[in-house]
């Protein structure tokens, strides 16, 4: 039995309004047997970096050769252009504006394509919305089997955006900083479970404490429910982040932080 083509959407559309669906009908009028998936449509709007990251913590959890599109594109109408990206596994469809950033470092990057072949997009093309015009129509015709360079063009010059990254400063400190803020407060941090394992290596020991806009945690845990009940912990969340936490409240509103807010491991 062939397997049916699954096709993930991430979006900073929201759900009140007709963009969405739109963009599902357009995929399933090319291939009504393709399988949908909206990994999140609350990206903040216009926001690459925050898409940039959810994409990045999501997609390896999907079958092989699932096709991501990915669509926060503030400069919609512009000269930018429409990238296919093909991974060892995976496809991405997304504008070149540096929002598949996390996936250049992280994926085996076989090919990007500039999508110029405009007989796979709908016959009429609007200015704002090529989210339904280019992008969805383009991943029903490659969950359909066509090949990856009748798309476009090879390029190599595609936006990678500079991300943050967690620095070793004196003495015996590891900064980062906050990368995300889930919907349950939580606060994910840009520190991996390695570059903490590295830290602690260099430094030679294990203990330290999480200091946050003057907040400052005492070693990990394992888990939200070791922490009491409005108290600020430190634990490695599920991505494999450093997170910070409230058990059964909102961490984020509690230390008063935000999205770019530094964040510094203090070991002693």
């Amino acid at each position: 039995m062939d397997r049916i083509p699954v096709i993930t959407l991430l979006s900073d559309y929201g759900t009140r309004d007709s963009y969405v669906a739109s963009m599902k009908g357009a995929i399933c009028s090319v291939n009504p047997v393709a399988k949908i998936i909206d990994i999140t449509h609350e990206v903040k709007s216009q926001d690459i970096i925050e898409a940039a990251f959810l994409i990045s913590v999501a997609y390896k959890y999907f079958p092989i050769r699932t096709i991501h599109v990915v669509i926060v594109d503030p400069t919609v109408g512009s000269n930018r252009r429409a990238l296919l990206v093909v991974t060892d596994e995976y496809y991405f469809i997304a504008p070149d504006n540096g929002v598949l950033s996390f996936i250049y470092e992280t994926g085996t990057i076989g090919s990007v394509y500039e999508i110029n072949a405009t007989h796979y997009y709908l016959p009429e093309i609007s200015d704002t919305f090529h989210g339904r015009d280019i992008f969805a129509p383009v991943a029903a015709w490659l969950s359909k089997g066509i090949e990856s360079d009748k798309f476009g063009e090879p390029i190599t010059d595609y936006l990678k955006l500079t991300l943050p990254k967690p620095r070793l400063t004196q003495p015996k400190m590891l900064k980062g900083i906050v990368l995300h803020v889930d919907r349950f407060g939580n606060i994910i941090t840009n520190i991996t479970r390695e570059d903490l394992a590295k830290a602690q290596q260099e430094y030679n020991t294990e203990s330290f404490r999480t200091s946050l806009n003057r907040n400052e945690i005492a070693g990990i845990k394992k888990s939200y429910y070791e922490g009491m009940k409005g108290e600020l912990i430190a634990l490695i969340g599920s991505h494999g982040y450093l997170e910070i936490a409230t058990f059964q409240g909102d961490a984020a509103q509690n230390a008063g932080t935000n999205r770019g807010n530094e964040v510094t491991l203090i070991f002693s």
